[in-house]
């Protein structure tokens, strides 16, 4: 039995839990934030003493569930009305946490979508906000506003850089999620919003030191494209950098995707001033692994493939 950290945000993390939690005899435990302060998880917050790891805590418990019926019907989301923006899944988490406390909320999720022995974790339980320091020198708080920073008709790429991320206030990573990594085989970090999804879940105390002290392989798959307002002109380096700068260590793998992406797409997505990541695909680094990440969704946005993942891991796993 192999033991399987993976961490991130809600997308990009929950399409790499779909394509692991068929691999045979491994054990999955997924560590999300808990800085999101947005959408139905924001209002939970605001209106009902909610935990700002909802949202992205539900959709990698949705994507572990053995019942794709069951599955679809807790992704539902109301539109309009007093329910709109609201998720099935982050009401029922929401009324299980109320009622029963964040552990029993957790375990009794996990029954309702069939986890078996995988399992999600909020990186910490503790209330906390995400601020981020920008190059003009000033910071801006609150995870939405990160994430929406480059809407703000004032944004400008060249001034506006984030240079570094952090909590306010420094709280602790839970002993379960640092326990996780500590006993892990494997160590995943999986693609998503560089500064909004995937660094917040390595800043709470005790987490970098975790990853840094355990025997576990890193595994680093890298993003496709790159966001507007986080990773603007990034390349992959740049990405490795920042990542492996915040883990304390060097990945011992990095997957990178080498699939062709329609011309059309690419259109589209650079009128948002997105593009895709590059700047590896000469690289002589021994530990980079190309695999055809990149497929369209129903809605022709680009994501990473779960039957590629799955591919690409269990030939680490097994080597």
């Amino acid at each position: 039995m192999k033991k399987i950290v993976t961490i991130g945000g809600g997308s990009g993390h929950s399409q790499v839990l779909k394509g692991l939690k068929t691999l045979p005899d491994i054990q999955i435990t997924g560590i999300c934030p808990s800085t999101d302060s947005g959408g139905s998880t924001g209002v939970l917050q605001k209106e009902y003493e909610g935990n700002g790891y909802v949202g992205d805590l539900t959709k990698c418990f949705v994507a572990l569930c053995d019942d794709d019926n069951l599955a679809k019907a807790l992704m539902f989301r109301y539109e309009n009305g007093p329910l709109d923006s609201h998720s099935v899944k982050n009401l029922l988490f929401h009324s299980l946490e109320k009622t029963n406390g964040t552990e029993e909320a957790l375990k009794l999720f996990g029954e309702i979508c069939g986890l078996g022995n995988h399992r999600v974790l909020p990186v910490t339980k503790e209330k906390v906000e995400l601020c981020a320091k920008l190059s003009i020198g000033n910071t801006i708080s609150g995870e939405t506003n990160i994430d929406n920073i480059a809407k703000n008709p004032l944004w400008n790429p060249n001034v506006h850089q984030i240079t570094d991320i952090f909590l306010k206030p420094a709280v602790n990573a839970s002993r379960e999620a640092m326990e996780a990594v500590s006993e892990a085989d494997y160590v995943v970090i999986c693609p998503g919003d560089l500064y909004s999804s995937v660094i917040p879940v390595l800043l709470p105390k005790g987490m970098k030191e975790a990853i840094k002290d355990s025997k576990a392989k890193i595994i680093l798959m890298l993003n496709i494209m790159t966001k507007r307002g986080e990773t603007d002109n990034y390349t992959a380096l740049d990405f490795i950098r920042t990542i492996e700068a915040k883990l304390g260590r060097n990945s011992d793998y990095i997957i990178a995707n080498n699939a062709a992406i329609p011309k059309e797409i690419l259109l589209k997505y650079s009128l948002e001033s997105k593009v895709a990541l590059d700047g590896i695909s000469g690289s002589s680094d021994s530990r980079i692994i190309f695999a055809p990440l990149a497929v369209l969704n129903a809605a022709d946005q680009i994501v990473s493939n779960p039957e590629v993942i799955k591919e690409t891991v269990s030939e680490i796993i097994n080597k």
